[in-house]
This record gives C-alpha cells, structure tokens and sequence, in this order.
C-alpha cells in the first residue's frame, strides 16, 4: 500500500502573514517578554485539495486552516518567541470547527481565507517556551464561518520519542493482528468523497463490540519511512478522520457520503507513528438519544458524534473527536 501523504510545501500557495504587536515593545522582538503574539493569515483557497488525485468535495478543507495554523507556529517560534533551533516542534493537540457551512461550500470560483491568530506561549523557562497554544478564527470571503487551535511542544535532542518501545512491545503482535487495508478490501472512493483509488486511505470496516457497544475498525495506510518521529502534520490524521467518519456516518446512520461534511475535529496526539506497522482506526458513536433517532444541530440538519482510537497494536498514538453533519 501506498502511505500518507503529507501536504506539499506549495499546497497552501502564494499567502501573506502580518505581525499584529499588541505593544510598541513588541517590534524589538529580541527585547520583548515572552507574551502572547497576534497575527493575520489570509490566502486564496485552492480549488481542490488532493492526497494523490483529484477532490470530489463539495466543500472547502477543514485542513488548509489547520495547516496555516501550524505552519505560522513554526515560522513564529524562533524570531518571536526565541525558541532555540535545535528544539524539535511536536505537535500535541489540534483541531477545527465549522460554524457556518454555508462559506465553505465550493462556488466553482476562488474564495478568500483569512485567520486571525493569537499564539500564547507556554511553560516559559528563561524566557523561552516550551510551547505555543495558537486559538484562530476563520473567515472565507469575509464571512465569520470558524475556529481552529493547535498546542505545539519543543523537545530538547535529547529527548526521545517512544519509537523504540512501540516497535519492541507492540511490533510482532501489531504485525500478527492487524490487516492492511488492501487485504481488507477498499471502500468505492465516492463513499470516502473522492474521485480517485489512489486517495483512499482506509479498507472496509469491521465490526466488533466491547462492553455492549459497537465499533467499527478501519485498517489505516502507514506514515511513509524516514518521517521524523512526532512531526508529521495533521494531514493524515485529519483526512483519514474524514474518511473514516463518512464511511461510519453511511454505515450507522444512513448519511449520504457525497453532502457529509467533517464539520468539527479534535485530535490529541500521544505518539508517533511508527513505519512499516499496521495501524488501525477504531469509532464509536458518541452521545446517543435515547429514542434511537438521529441528532440534529440547531439548523435541524443530522449530525452525528465520533470518538476515534488510532492505534498500533496496544499503543494508542491519536484520540479523535469528530462530528458529521448532513447537509440536506
């Protein structure tokens, strides 16, 4: 099988970031205290979004301000905040909210992002963080229509992931329990909002059942060799979400995957992923009503709650929160 595949350094394309200093202070950013910092992102949208052919979405990516989210992190934390070069960013949490879909339905024409970023500095040690918490709000064409956030932590070199433990414990029994997905058999790409094989990320589910309740297994593609251990963007993670949340919206509630939409994620990060071992995605449904019926949001459209397990044998590395909404 192919593996994840990170967005390119051109995805976001020709954009503009502008320091909003709250002080005159600010401006001699190696005399600043090591406070909260503002900004403005804005950039075109692209017009499709691809992991390795074309998009089929009806709607605009939650990932393009996610990833503008992290990317001004980075390019922040060594002018701004002073964060030595040698500090690793690992990202621990993110995640993105739609709050009016109406914007991010595609026009068939170019439409304007903009975020408005705050990035407040964590665990100040010597005047330099050991983190970044950055909360956006999103607008497409000027209209106020999301958030996203995204904690970022710096390690020390020598400080170490827990690469070596995930392969020596969960290695053979991940190996020896976990399918790939093209053993599993691969969903139709219009059920996963694609046009094309080549970006699907998840095999046909399984069902199986703990403490009375059901859920579903994904057998997942695997972050290619060589990835730096905890860098990998929220890319994967948030498109394999996507895939994943369509496939169980159709298989629980009947949603039709062509007017679904991931309209809010929430992912925690616990470790990397290791190359070349299976990884598997289980959900479950969330809050459930007890008259059996679908959820509806305030506009009376379906929702439907997820709660996401990554995992690599017995090592759980993500824990997702997502909702699906049916636009009809």
């Amino acid at each position: 099988m192919d593996t994840f595949t990170p967005t390119s350094p051109s995805y976001l394309g020709p954009h503009h970031l502008v320091h909003r200093p709250v002080s005159p202070e600010a401006f001699l950013l190696k005399a600043t205290a090591p406070v909260r910092q503002n900004f403005a992102f804005s950039a075109q949208l692209p017009e499709e979004r691809r992991v390795s052919g074309e998009s089929g979405s009806r709607y605009h990516d939650l990932l393009f301000p996610l990833e503008s989210l992290r990317r001004t992190m980075l390019f922040a934390a060594r002018p701004y905040f002073r964060v030595p070069a040698d500090r690793r960013p690992v990202l621990a949490s993110g995640g993105a909210a739609i709050t009016r879909l109406d914007a991010w339905r595609r026009e068939g024409t170019g439409a304007a992002i903009a975020l408005d970023l705050g990035l407040t500095p964590l665990d100040v040690r010597g005047g330099v963080p050991r983190g970044l918490d950055c909360q956006a709000a999103v607008s497409i064409d000027g209209k106020r229509c999301g958030t996203a956030s995204a904690r970022l932590v710096f390690l020390a070199e020598d400080v170490h992931g827990p690469r070596a433990f995930g392969r020596t414990e969960n290695g053979q029994a991940a190996s020896a329990r976990d399918a790939d997905p093209a053993s599993t058999g691969m969903p139709l790409p219009e059920q996963v909002g694609r046009h094309d094989s080549r970006d699907v990320l998840v095999g046909l589910p399984e069902y199986a059942g703990a403490d009375g309740e059901d859920c579903l297994v994904f057998p997942l593609r695997t972050p290619a060799a060589g990835e730096a251990p905890g860098a990998t963007p929220p890319v994967p993670y948030l498109e394999a979400s996507r895939q994943v949340g369509l496939l169980a919206a159709a298989e629980l509630r009947g949603f039709v995957p062509s007017y679904a939409v991931l309209s809010r994620w929430r992912a925690t990060f616990r470790g990397p992923v290791e190359p070349g071992l299976p990884l598997r995605c289980s959900v479950r449904e969330g809050v459930r009503r007890t008259d059996g019926r679908v959820s509806r949001d305030e506009e009376g459209r379906p929702v439907i709650d997820l709660r996401l397990s990554f995992r690599q044998g017995d090592r759980v590395v993500a824990g997702v929160s997502a909702t699906v909404l049916q636009d009809c």
